[in-house]
């Protein structure tokens, strides 16, 4: 019998995407006996994804109990229909396979272009950038990989399989962290903003030090307080323009015209240190020498070996009895699939499970939104400060653009558009921590739960007296799930993290900038996001191995950091085997010509991908350029600068979105550069119902964006909008936690428990 749950499975996987690799790498290392069949998988870093799978032929897919079919640059031409009853079939595609879209190509540069990310990074005065290569179909590697197990808690339950589908555009439009939200409030659109993190709030982007360059995400008034003061400037909030802090944190040119001539006199390790110890997010960005050399990963014996010498990244998440490791798997014998009907998975395949939820910001939430998508019961267990204050003052309305029509109303808290997004198909209970009362209502909850999911740094659960280990005495079988930046353990386990420090220390930032340039920040925060669905699916590995085997009481750790390295496992074994790689802006070698380029209108831009001899012709077809049709892949990277000029000139004369139907309708991989509003409203999306409207009591009714992954049988779901804060006090106290009405009142009146924020 088997330990855990993956190892019962054989999973066949067919394809040539990154995005279908991943998701079977992490079958494969953990524990599932993986198979390779026919194909052609990605070149690129073969040793990272394939180190733990089988070669094999065919004649095992109608023995699978998972077949992986995916396609990178246009739809899966023969789609494979599951053979059995229980056989679980993923599908991932550029496009799904139905809608406007479904015959379309696409490459990395492209899904960002048409599912709104590409907008968000480089120079406003330049064209945009496409961000870390490859970095979409990992995405939807994940992605896949959570409704592949999702289907899998489905089949463990009812003994039924599924087909499970997803495609990169939903998945990249999926993981906007705020620019849809800000549209479909306000009508804002959020475009890139230079070298930086692109959103409210300032300085959160890359600097240059005396020696190298450093990634800072200042976020909150304590921290700019104490980097003014660190750093000299406090002088800034006596300028005429200066009313309240909120003034510089909200004014990037007042500040980087002081603070970027006193960093670059700073040496960056002395830098790093001293912002840390008063609690400042930064990290260096590291080169890949740098990552490969880091004494935190050393420390936590985070890098391995391959039987070429070639280290690869360790696990992206760790769970405590299940195992992790690189190398083939044999398949172990299988447990009995259990016979619920499915209307009893009505929600989504988690239906039943209640899950604590106290994470904040964006990894932690969207993790737990995920499950609660999947039908889980997820209780927010809110501290009263996490969301808005009382009152929120005009400015960081104007800057942040979350409340409907700009409008923080009587309830700032309840209104605020980036809070429910997250919070979406979730309970609310505010419970104050920092007293001994509040501590002893949420241990009381903690015995009526499944998970418990947190991101706070190492050291604070500890310091309100829930550690993992006084949750265990309360609950034995309790799921601990825990999201630290960098780990539980190493010299910057107690560092402040967040994605836009993390993804330049991860790596991500030296392989992004303009051709031959500087390193340069994504517009997207990638190690956000990615951290949120790797604990999603972690997560459900361990109620996997709950179900199937009677594992329980297991703890899953999800570093920030090491998700992050994983996003870029390719890269960092391509580093190794072919030396250092040039940064290539928006080009690709292989693809020629590829880029982004001016289209008619105001920062109206198309990308364009020429994948093969097939594209290059369609490309020739629209633009008229006869002559050049007998350039080969090597002769057209040689004459890429004349190409893009050439290509300019045309395409600046056209349409974005025509000129987008006309190549793709010529075999062309090509998107146009949409922003906020041509995402909400792309005819693809919408033929898919991505799209769903939820009424707010307070807040008003949106659209809003729902899992990426489409399951046949038991789909998630978006039953409610969020819960209003503390809606849900009542539910938590007297029916979980079984206080008396005469204990929950004094605990209302002492403000243990609340509906509004401290004043």
């Amino acid at each position: 019998m088997t330990d855990t749950a993956l190892e019962s499975l054989l999973v066949v996987e067919t394809g040539d995407s990154v995005a279908g690799a991943y998701a079977g790498k992490l079958f494969a290392d953990y524990g599932s006996e993986v198979h390779l069949v026919g194909g052609d998988p990605p070149l690129l870093g073969r040793n990272f994804f394939d180190a733990s799978k089988h070669r094999s032929g065919p004649d095992l897919l109608s023995d699978a109990d998972i077949v992986i079919q995916s396609s990178s640059t246009g739809p899966i031409e023969s789609m494979y229909e599951p053979s059995l009853p229980q056989q679980i079939v993923l599908r991932i595609s550029p496009f799904a396979s139905s809608g406007p879209y479904a015959t379309w190509r696409s490459t990395d540069l492209v899904d960002a272009a048409i599912a709104g990310h590409l907008r968000l990074s480089g120079s406003p005065t330049r064209e945009p950038l496409n961000g870390v290569p490859d970095i979409t179909h990992m995405a939807a590697g994940i992605t896949g990989f959570i409704g592949a197990l999702a289907a899998l808690m489905t089949r463990a339950r009812t003994g039924r399989g599924q087909i499970v589908e997803t495609s990169h555009q939903e998945v990249v439009a999926a993981l906007h962290q705020f620019s849809l939200l800000r549209y479909t409030h306000n009508g804002a659109i959020l475009n890139r903003m230079g070298n930086r993190y692109s959103g409210p709030g300032t300085p959160i982007g890359a600097y240059e030090c005396a020696d190298g360059w450093i990634g800072l995400a200042i976020a909150q008034i304590d921290q700019m307080e104490r980097l003014l003061e660190v750093t000299g400037l406090t002088y800034l909030l006596d300028r005429d323009e200066v009313d309240t802090i909120y003034d510089v944190m909200t004014n990037q040119e007042l500040l980087d015209e002081a603070l970027i001539p006193y960093l670059r006199t700073q040496a960056r390790t002395d830098l790093v240190e001293l912002f840390q110890a008063l609690r400042l997010p930064v990290a260096p960005i590291s080169t890949m020498d740098d990552l490969l050399a880091d004494p935190h990963l050393e420390d936590r014996n985070f890098w391995e070996s391959d039987t070429d010498g070639v280290r690869l990244p360790g696990p992206p998440f760790r769970i405590s009895d299940h195992k992790w490791s690189i190398g083939p798997k044999q398949k172990k014998p299988s447990h009995r699939s259990g016979d619920e009907p499915l209307e009893r998975l009505k929600d989504g395949p988690l239906s039943g499970i209640r899950i604590v939820d106290m994470t904040r910001v964006w990894a932690g939430p969207l993790a737990a939104r995920i499950l609660a998508d999947l039908g889980a019961e997820v209780l927010m267990t809110e501290v009263p400060w996490t969301r808005t204050p009382l009152e929120v003052p005009q400015n960081l309305v104007d800057s942040t653009r979350y409340f409907p029509d700009d409008d923080p109303g009587d309830q700032p808290w309840n209104r605020n558009g980036f809070h429910n997004k997250y919070a979406i198909n979730k309970l609310s209970t505010v419970i104050e921590l920092d007293k001994a009362e509040g501590r002893e209502l949420f241990a009381a909850l903690v015995p009526k739960v499944d998970v418990v999911i947190e991101n706070y740094a190492p050291r604070v659960m500890p310091n309100f007296d829930l550690s993992e280990s006084a949750l265990r005495e309360l609950n034995p079988d309790l799921t601990y799930v825990t999201m630290p930046g960098y780990g539980r353990s190493g010299p910057n386990s107690d560092w402040v993290a967040y994605g836009p420090t993390i993804d330049g220390h991860a790596g991500h930032t030296a392989l992004t900038g303009y051709r031959n340039e500087i390193p340069w920040k994504c517009g997207i925060a990638w190690p956000d996001p990615t951290a949120g669905l790797h604990a999603a699916a972690a997560s459900i590995v361990a109620l996997l191995d709950r179900q199937c085997c009677g594992t329980t009481g297991q703890t899953v750790e999800v570093a920030q950091a090491e998700t992050a390295i994983n996003m870029i496992g390719q890269h960092v074994v391509a580093f190794q085997l072919d030396g250092p790689r040039k940064r290539w802006g928006n080009r690709r070698p292989g693809r020629a010509p590829q880029g982004v380029y001016p289209c008619k209108g105001q920062d109206r831009w198309i990308a364009i991908s020429v994948v093969d001899d097939a594209s290059w012709l369609g490309l020739c077809e629209v633009a008229g350029w006869s002559d050049l049709k007998q350039l080969d892949v090597d002769q057209r990277w040689e004459r890429h600068d004349e190409l893009d000029a050439r290509l300019a000139s045309f395409t600046v004369d056209q349409q974005d979105r025509s000129l987008m139907v006309a190549l793709q309708t010529a075999g062309v991989p090509a998107g146009a550069v949409f922003d906020a509003a041509d995402v909400v409203n792309d005819p693809q999306l919408q033929s898919l119902g991505f799209f769903v409207p939820l009424s707010h009591p307070v807040a008003g009714t949106h659209v809003w964006p729902r899992f990426a992954a489409r399951l046949e049988l038991t789909p998630a779901t978006m039953r409610r909008a969020a819960g209003t804060m503390g809606q849900h006090n009542e539910y938590a106290a007297l029916e979980l936690a079984e206080l008396s009405r005469s204990q929950y009142e004094t605990l209302l009146k002492q403000g243990i428990v609340r509906t509004e924020p401290p004043r």
